[in-house]
């Protein structure tokens, strides 16, 4: 697995995805937290994450769109797909070395709270709780993302297919406090992905919203690994 880790991060950042997403990470969230902090001047960091956390979810396309499309596009996914690993071995190794490149700017952005708690604003529940749930939220974005780079050679198409799924996670959770139907606000609430992290952000560590975000990124990497076994029987 540290072969195709090494080779995935190698691919992020010997190309511009892995610094671009950087940048677009700090840009975002920087303005983010001055809007809602700093010009606010409130010492709250769930303002903050209340509104990243969605901003977020428009920003991981960038990490995923190439992770398997540009592999088919450049032929070497042969060579991946005949290398002496397991089809699961590759999957997990480029969905870690993603979620890696993710935590690489998120973990600079703890210089947030530590800011508000200089000025006495800490809450340290808070804090882990909003940066758990933002972790598996980005978990299960980037099982998604990759899945749906598998299905095509191109990184344009990929990125447009994964920010139409997210646009639709984001519709979903904007659309139900509007549902009166009981069976609607189900599935909305189910869609609404980003949703699920509200409750950590109290500092409520719910289990039901862990198993959520744990299935659907082991169901997304299970389908992942599926399709590769199914494209080596063609």
């Amino acid at each position: 697995m540290n072969g195709i880790f090494a080779k995935e991060w190698r691919h992020l950042f010997n190309t511009m995805t892995g610094y671009v997403f950087v940048a677009m990470y700090l840009a975002l969230s920087g303005a983010v937290f001055a809007i809602t902090n700093l010009f606010s001047q409130s010492g709250d960091i769930k303002s903050y994450f209340s509104v990243f956390v969605t901003v977020s979810v428009l920003i991981f396309p960038i990490l995923t769109m190439g992770s398997f499309s540009e592999e088919r596009k450049q032929r070497t996914d042969e060579l991946l797909l005949t290398a002496p690993v397991t089809y699961a071995t590759i999957v997990l190794g480029k969905f870690l070395a993603t979620l890696c490149a993710f935590l690489l700017p998120m973990m600079l952005t703890m210089l947030y709270p530590a800011l508000l708690a200089v000025y006495g604003f800490h809450a340290p529940a808070a804090t882990v709780g909003n940066y758990l749930g933002l972790v598996l939220l980005a978990s299960a974005c980037i099982a998604i993302g990759q899945f749906l780079s598998l299905l095509t050679d191109s990184q344009l198409v990929a990125a447009m297919m994964t920010y139409s799924v997210f646009a639709l996670f984001l519709l979903a959770g904007a659309s139900l406090s509007m549902a009166t139907d009981p069976a609607l606000q189900s599935i909305l609430r189910f869609l609404a992905i980003a949703k699920h992290s509200e409750g950590f952000a109290y500092g409520v560590f719910d289990a039901m919203e862990l198993v959520y975000y744990l299935s659907i990124t082991a169901l997304f990497l299970f389908l992942s690994v599926y399709l590769l076994e199914r494209r080596r029987l063609v």
